[in-house]
């Protein structure tokens, strides 16, 4: 595993459940090699005043599951370090220490089942990861996503038996594509768009027909759909078809293995047309990847630094700065899972008999948002705007993004 995962585990003393894995236990080996750096890791600076709490009551305990194949990819530790960080800040609510429980699998299929687990282990709240991007999305599920995290809270009387409630942060398919479709016509002023879709990927699937759809609501219109999924030949007549149309946009929803080659082959054959991509889950892995071939490249996210405004994002941001050689930048992951851990702790803070989405609707209209949350709907879902930011390459600190502006969907 990456050493911050470790580090996460030792500084914040979390608690583990079994673990079956032997790669858990294969990675201990080299934990000698870098024991300097784990001190390092997430743990408090010892400079920092330490968290004041009543040591005689019991912790407040919140579990953590982010469950991923094979060990945890770059997403999983955007969301990690996001915990992390966040737990670094607000480690003591109503003068009580939260204590952070990892989880290696948990079920929330069956809400009612959770629900008992939670009470039974005394958690109070619980926070997972509910999409990532290697999810697969049926091309019908408009709701879906592959990048949000959910937040659990358990009922406020403890023995009661009513149901925990989920609310789920990050942006959908549908609030993606609609956004999408808003920049490219108020912006861009974009009359005729194409799409470059990788038709093997159900998640581009469904973001291109919702893009569609909301792009002639918007007034524009669809010129050509260029389908890539099939190796690079078909990728590259495919590109050429499409310049033919000279569309005042090209709208690509991002998959790992073809929307790189894409633009790069867009580049290559000299297209002037804006190009604008969604559904990228880790930004500088994308610029890493990309490269000077993505210049002038229009990114819609969930997150974006330069949209921040409150006191609680930029004290994220410096603490992220403070630790840049451990946690890197600040990106997406990171700024959802700690939006959600600082939510779990304000809704702990307000947690009364009355219900919980009424306590999160009048919370969020006070609260310091990280990734510009505005709301909840009747689901449970977390409302909140998107931010677009565009491409620069740099001559020393190579490719990077500027913040043009902030769309709310609703």
């Amino acid at each position: 595993f990456n050493d911050i995962y470790y580090s996460f585990l030792k500084a914040t003393k979390v608690e583990m459940g079994s673990m079956k894995n032997r790669r858990w236990y294969g990675c201990r080996a080299g934990m000698v090699l870098v024991i300097g750096f784990l001190l390092a890791g997430c743990s408090h600076d010892k400079r920092e005043e330490a968290l004041e709490y009543d040591p005689d009551k019991e912790p407040v305990k919140i579990g953590i599951c982010l469950q991923e194949k094979g060990g945890p990819d770059e997403y999983s530790r955007q969301l990690l370090n996001g915990i992390c960080i966040a737990h670094e800040i607000k480690g003591v609510i109503d003068n009580t220490k939260i204590t952070l429980v990892m989880k290696q699998t948990c079920d929330t299929a069956d809400l009612d089942a959770f629900s008992a687990v939670m009470l039974h282990e005394g958690l109070q709240g619980f926070i997972y990861s509910a999409g990532g991007p290697e999810k697969d999305i049926a091309a019908f599920d408009v709701k879906a996503d592959q990048g949000s995290v959910a937040v659990m809270i358990a009922p406020g009387n403890m023995n009661s038996e009513s149901d925990v409630q989920v609310f789920r942060i990050g942006s959908t398919m549908s609030n993606q594509a609609r956004v999408a479709a808003l920049f490219g016509v108020r912006s861009l002023r974009a009359g005729s768009v194409a799409i470059v879709l990788d038709q093997k990927v159900g998640g581009c699937i469904l973001l291109a027909s919702l893009f569609s759809s909301e792009l002639i609501d918007a007034g524009g219109r669809i010129v050509n759909i260029a389908y890539v999924g099939d190796g690079p030949d078909e990728l590259e007549s495919s590109v050429a078809a499409m310049m033919c149309h000279n569309p005042d946009v090209i709208y690509i929803p991002y998959s790992e293995e073809t929307s790189l080659r894409a633009i790069i082959k867009l580049k290559e054959m000299g297209s002037c047309s804006d190009v604008m991509i969604s559904n990228v889950t880790s930004e500088q892995k994308f610029l890493r990847k990309g490269g000077e071939a993505l210049d002038k490249t229009y990114l819609i996210t969930d997150f974006h630094p330069d949209a921040v405004q409150s006191k609680r994002a930029k004290e994220l941001m410096k603490r992220y700065a403070q630790k840049s050689r451990e946690s890197k930048a600040l990106e997406t992951g990171g700024a959802l899972s700690s939006e959600a851990y600082f939510l779990l702790c304000d809704l702990l803070m307000l947690r009364r008999d009355s219900d919980a989405l009424e306590d999160v609707a009048s919370l969020i209209s006070d609260m310091e948002t990280v990734s510009g949350m505005t709301g909840v709907d009747a689901s449970g879902r977390i409302t909140k705007s998107m931010h677009i930011s565009q491409v620069h390459k740099g001559i020393l600190r190579g490719p990077r993004l500027i913040y043009k502006e902030s769309i709310n969907p609703l």
